[in-house]
C-alpha cells in the first residue's frame, strides 16, 4: 500500500489547509440552518423559474428561442417573486420559531466584526489585504480576478451592491413620475405609494410591465429629475450610511416583522451563507434542498436580477484562517502543538486492523490537553493574550480544523484500501487465471464524434438518435498490464481529489455564484441544466492533474480531458457532487473485502461460499477483478476513458451489483 500521510504534518501546510476550513456552526446558527431548511423544503424555486419558463422556450443566459424579450421579462418576475417568496417564508418561520429577537440574531451574525467586514473577505488570498492601489482597484473592479478563489469576492459584492442602489434610485424616479401623471389620485392613494417605495419591488414591476413600460430607466427621465435630486443627494446618502449599519437597524426594533426585505438583507445574507457553510463543512446533509438554494443565489448574483431586487444576498463563507485573523489571533496557527490538537485518530490501522482501545484512549486524551493548553493561552481571556476571540470561538476554530482533517481523512481511507488491495493481489505484468483484468471492448462509439459537442444541445444531438451509442458493455480494449495501470492512475487521481475537497468546495461555491459567468439552462440529454463554466474549478482540477502524472512514473493511460461545464458536466454543483460519492461506493467494497473472514466465521456461510466460489480467496478476487476490471471499462452514458468518463463507469458498475453472482454474499455481509 502506498503509505501516504493525508492530514496535513507541519504547521505550514496546516496554516494553507485552514484558508479552505469553514467555521463549523454555532447553536444560534444551527437554529437558524433549521429555518433555512424549512424555508427550501416547502420552495418550490427551481420548478417555478426553470422548468416553467423553458416550456415556453425560454433560456435564461442563452436567449430565447423566439427571439422575445416579453420571454425575458416573464423570467426575471419568476425569479424576483420567488427570491421574495423564500425571503418572506423564511422571516415568518424564524418569527414562529422565536428566533427574531435582536439579541438572537446579533449572536448570528457575531462571526462580523464590529464595522461590519465579513470574515470570509480574502480567503484565498491568505486573510486580510491592504488597500491596494487605486489602479489595481479598478481593474479589480472590472473583473479582473487573478485568483483560483475569488479573493475579490469582497469588490464584487460592492458593486453589486451600487448596482442594487442605482437600482433603487431608478424606481423611485420612475414611481414619482407615474405619480405626476395621475393627477386625479386621491392623497391617500399618494401616500400609499410613498409607503411601498420601502416594500417589495416584484408588485411594482408588475404594475410598471401592464403600463408597457421598461424595468430599465429612460435617459430623458434621468435628465428631467437630474437637478431636482442634487440637492437632496448628499443628506440622503448621510441618511442612508447612518441607518444602513446592522446594528443600528436591530438596536432600534424588538423583531425582524418590522423590517421590510431590503432593510433585512443583513439577515438573508446570513442564514443563506449557513446554509452554504454547513454543506461544505456537512457534504451528506441537505441533499435535498442545497440544489434550490445555489440556484436562487446563482440568480440573485446576476447583475440584472440584483439591480431589480434592490439588495444582495451574497455573504462570503466564513473560514477558519480569515477569522482567527480578523480576532486577532493567527499567531495560533504558526503553534505547533496545533497539529496534535486537531489530529486524526483512526481505530483502525492502514491494513484494515482494529487498533487497541487504550491506545485510541491514551491519544484521545493527549489531543484534549492541547486543545485545553492552546484554549487557555491564546483565548481573550488567556493571560497576556492581545486577542478578542472568546474561548468558545476559539474552540469553534479548532474542532473546525480538527472536523476537516477528519473527513478528508475518512474521505481518503476507502481510496487508499482499494489502491492497497489493487497492489497486493494483482501483479501488473503477470495476470493470474481467472481472474485477468484483461479488456475487450465493443468498439461502439459515437458515431460521429465531430458533432458531439456541435449543433447545441438539444435532443437532436444527445437523445436517443443516431449520435448515441450502446454504453451497456466495456467500450476500452486493455490488456492486463495497461489496465492495472489505468486503474492504478485512476485511484490516485481520486485520491488528490478527496484531499483537495475542501478547496474544490469553496472553488465550486465561487463558480456557481460568479457575477461574470452566466449559465444556460439546455437539456443535456440528462434533463434540464444549468450550464455554466467553472473556471476556478477547472484550474485545481488540472494542477491535481497534472500532480498525479508526474508521480505515475509511467507514461498516462486514457485521455486527460476534465469536462466542465459541458453535457457531462453541466456546472460546479454537478461536479462537487459526482467527485463526493468516491467514498460511497468505495468503503463498502472495501469493507466487504475485509469483513469476508469474518461472516465465514459461521459455518453455513462457510459452506455456501466455499460451494460457490471455491474459497475465501476465490471470493475476493472475483469481486476485486470485477470491479477493477468492468468499474473502469467506459461503460455508462458518458462513459470512457475521460476523467470524468472514469468516475462514470465506476457509479454504471455499482448499479448492476444486483445482478453480479456474488451479490448474495454481499447481502449476507450486511450491504445494503
Amino acid at each position: 500500500m502506498t503509505n501516504q500521510t493525508t492530514s496535513p504534518t507541519t504547521i505550514t501546510s496546516l496554516r494553507e489547509f485552514t484558508t479552505y476550513i469553514p467555521v463549523r456552526l454555532s447553536p444560534s446558527e444551527r437554529a437558524l440552518l433549521t429555518v433555512l431548511e424549512s424555508t427550501l423544503h416547502v420552495s418550490e424555486y427551481t420548478d417555478n423559474v426553470d422548468v416553467s419558463s423553458n416550456r415556453y422556450g425560454y433560456t435564461y443566459g442563452g436567449g430565447s428561442s423566439y427571439g422575445s424579450a416579453r420571454l425575458g421579462s416573464l423570467k426575471v418576475k419568476k425569479i424576483l417573486d420567488g427570491i421574495l417568496e423564500a425571503c418572506h417564508v423564511a422571516t415568518g418561520l424564524t418569527i414562529c420559531g422565536g428566533y427574531d429577537h435582536p439579541s438572537t440574531l446579533m449572536l448570528s451574525l457575531s462571526l462580523d466584526d464590529d464595522s461590519g467586514n465579513k470574515a470570509g473577505v480574502g480567503r484565498l488570498n491568505g486573510g486580510w489585504k491592504k488597500k491596494k492601489k487605486k489602479k489595481n482597484k479598478e481593474r479589480a473592479e472590472e473583473g479582473f480576478n487573478r485568483d483560483d478563489g475569488g479573493g475579490g469576492r469582497d469588490l464584487k459584492s460592492r458593486k453589486a451592491a451600487k448596482q442594487a442602489s442605482k437600482a433603487e434610485k431608478k424606481m423611485m424616479k420612475k414611481l414619482k413620475k407615474q405619480k405626476k401623471k395621475n393627477k386625479k389620485q386621491s392623497h391617500s392613494a399618494d401616500s400609499d405609494n410613498d409607503n411601498d417605495l420601502d416594500g417589495s419591488l416584484a408588485p411594482k414591476m408588475r404594475e410598471m410591465d401592464r403600463d408597457g413600460n421598461d424595468y430599465e430607466d429612460e435617459s430623458e427621465d434621468e435628465a428631467e429629475d437630474e437637478g431636482r435630486n442634487a440637492e437632496t443627494t448628499t443628506s440622503t446618502t448621510a441618511k442612508t450610511s447612518s441607518s444602513s449599519s446592522p446594528t443600528n437597524i436591530y438596536s432600534n426594533i424588538t423583531s425582524i416583522a418590522s423590517l421590510t426585505p431590503k432593510q433585512n438583507a443583513k439577515f438573508f445574507q446570513n442564514i443563506f451563507e449557513i446554509g452554504r457553510r454547513n454543506k461544505v463543512l456537512n457534504p451528506s446533509k441537505m441533499r435535498g434542498t442545497y440544489g434550490k438554494l445555489m440556484h436562487l443565489l446563482q440568480d440573485a448574483q446576476s447583475p440584472s436580477i440584483a439591480k431589480s431586487l434592490g439588495f444582495t444576498l451574497y455573504k462570503d463563507l466564513v473560514m477558519v484562517k480569515p477569522f482567527l485573523e480578523m480576532r486577532g489571533t493567527s499567531s495560533i496557527l504558526d503553534d505547533e502543538r496545533l497539529i496534535g490538537a486537531t489530529m486524526f485518530i483512526p481505530t483502525r490501522d492502514e491494513y484494515g486492523n482494529i487498533i487497541d482501545r487504550s491506545i485510541v484512549n491514551e491519544r484521545v486524551r493527549r489531543k484534549k490537553d492541547l486543545v485545553d493548553e492552546l484554549l487557555d493561552e491564546y483565548s481573550g481571556s488567556g493571560p497576556g493574550s492581545g486577542s478578542t476571540i472568546t474561548r468558545e470561538e476559539l474552540l469553534l476554530c479548532i474542532d473546525s480544523i480538527s472536523d476537516a482533517i477528519a473527513v478528508v481523512e475518512s474521505n481518503v481511507g476507502p481510496v487508499n484500501r482499494m489502491i492497497y488491495l489493487l497492489e497486493t493481489n494483482f501483479d501488473q505484468h503477470n495476470k493470474e487465471k481467472g481472474f485477468s483484468l484483461e479488456l475487450r471492448g465493443s468498439g461502439n462509439s459515437f458515431s460521429s464524434p465531430s458533432n458531439r459537442y456541435g449543433g447545441g444541445y438539444g435532443f437532436g444531438a444527445f437523445g436517443s438518435s443516431f449520435l448515441s451509442r450502446d454504453s451497456s458493455g466495456p467500450t476500452l480494449s486493455h490488456s492486463h498490464s495497461t489496465q492495472y495501470t489505468f486503474v492504478w492512475q485512476s485511484l490516485h487521481l481520486w485520491r488528490e481529489v478527496q484531499m483537495n475537497m475542501h478547496r474544490l468546495w469553496v472553488c465550486a461555491d465561487d463558480d456557481l455564484l460568479s457575477t461574470t459567468t452566466s449559465y444556460q439552462l439546455l437539456n443535456t440529454g440528462q434533463g434540464l441544466n444549468r450550464v455554466q463554466s467553472c473556471p476556478k474549478v477547472g484550474r485545481v482540477m488540472r494542477g491535481l492533474l497534472v500532480k498525479t502524472q508526474k508521480a505515475a512514473g509511467s507514461s498516462w493511460v486514457g485521455l486527460s480531458v476534465i469536462h466542465l461545464g459541458d453535457r457531462d458536466v453541466p456546472n460546479a454543483l454537478v461536479f462537487i457532487d459526482k467527485y463526493t460519492q468516491i467514498p460511497r461506493f468505495l468503503k463498502p467494497i472495501a469493507d466487504f473485502i475485509d469483513g469476508i473472514p469474518e461472516i465465514c466465521a459461521d459455518e453455513r456461510i462457510d459452506a455456501y461460499v466455499k460451494d460457490q466460489f471455491g474459497s475465501q480467496r476465490n471470493l475476493k478476487m472475483a469481486v476485486l477483478a470485477d470491479y477493477f476490471k468492468h468499474g473502469f471499462d467506459g461503460s455508462g452514458d458518458d462513459g470512457g476513458s475521460c476523467i470524468d468518463g472514469r468516475l462514470t463507469s465506476s457509479w454504471n458498475w455499482t448499479s448492476r451489483i444486483a445482478k453480479k453472482n456474488y451479490y448474495h454474499a454481499f447481502m449476507l455481509s450486511g450491504f445494503q
